[in-house]
């Protein structure tokens, strides 16, 4: 899942939390003091409720969208402090510095703590005697420590949560041995060229000549070796969208926006890459690989499945290079 969609579903998940909370706020208050009690403010947090729900049911503009519902929740507990100043309603107002965590923005916590401790040097110093009472000037400092306490957190956190969410991508997405995306990866990868609408989409098959052999002679911790150096030599070729390592000494290289003379181009210059010489185990191993590929511009019906089957096929086409071992 990308990023903007990620943000779409904390928007819509976010601004229905603000739903439920100004419902209950405002029913309770009604239900207590009567329309009275709804204060002429009200009415605008409405109209941008409505902008904001449109900008979620459209999913446009999703960053804007976050920041815009994070400063109505502000300048609505602005209005809410001064119309009703209460302990309470200062307390709910904490609140939405752990609800912009959900994003697992830095800046965003940043800035709503910011918010935060400005609103408390307002209602600390404004309105004081409404909803400090009791409370000395000197115990002031403890407020705005509590909100850097709590703002510092909110970011540790947000850094192991993102920190474990890469080891688990990496986990989910990518080969173990080699480092090189994995089907799963290439499924997301894929689909996400599609949703961007690109021009074409194609792929690259790779099946290295003779690998049975190399495990054969030397073994599998040199073939190990040769498919980590064999990745390390295909992320140097530029102009590609994913290296994917199907199983084996199988690869497949996604790519888009390419025509098939570009195809052309681009395969040669895999072939010449991986036809200079490995040193592994002070063997030296000059190797080949057969390549074939698939070119699609009716991206919409375009199906993954099909096109490495495409792909497979005209590899085979091309199968006969021999590897060639040179022991040094």
């Amino acid at each position: 899942m990308n990023g903007n969609k990620v943000m779409h579903r904390r928007n819509a998940l976010l601004f229905s939390l603000i739903s439920i909370f100004y419902i209950i706020q405002a029913t309770t208050n009604i239900f207590i003091e009567g329309l009275a009690s709804v204060f002429p403010p009200a009415f605008m947090f409405i109209i941008v409720g409505i902008i904001l729900t449109l900008l979620i049911h459209k999913k446009v503009y999703p960053q804007i969208t976050m920041y815009g519902m994070v400063s109505c929740m502000y300048i609505y507990f602005y209005f809410l402090l001064n119309d009703s100043p209460y302990l309470v309603n200062y307390l709910f107002m904490w609140l939405v510095l752990p609800l912009c965590a959900i994003y697992h923005v830095y800046q965003l916590v940043v800035v709503a703590g910011s918010l935060s401790s400005l609103l408390t040097v307002y209602a600390f110093f404004i309105l004081h005697d409404e909803i400090f009472p009791n409370v000395g000037n000197e115990d002031f400092i403890y407020l705005i420590m509590f909100g850097v306490f709590t703002t510092v957190f909110l970011l540790i956190f947000i850094h192991k949560i993102r920190e474990a969410n890469a080891k688990l991508e990496e986990l989910a997405y990518y080969d173990t041995l080699t480092g090189a995306a994995n089907r799963l990866l290439l499924k997301k990868k894929f689909d996400s060229l599609k949703d961007s609408k690109v021009d074409s989409i194609a792929l690259l098959f790779i099946d290295m000549n003779g690998f049975k052999q190399i495990n054969d002679t030397y073994g599998h911790e040199v073939g190990d070796l040769l498919l980590k150096g064999v990745v390390s030599r295909l992320n140097g070729v530029r102009a590609t969208d994913l290296l994917c390592r199907l199983g084996g000494d199988e690869f497949v290289i996604l790519l888009s926006n390419k025509n098939n003379q570009m195809l052309a181009s681009l395969t040669a210059e895999i072939q010449s890459a991986l036809e200079k010489p490995l040193t592994i185990n002070h063997q030296t191993i000059k190797a080949s690989a057969s390549i074939g590929s698939s070119y699609t511009t009716e991206v919409a019906n375009a199906d993954l499945d099909k096109i490495i089957k495409e792909a497979d096929k005209a590899m085979y086409k091309e199968k006969g290079c021999d590897l060639e071992l040179i022991e040094s």
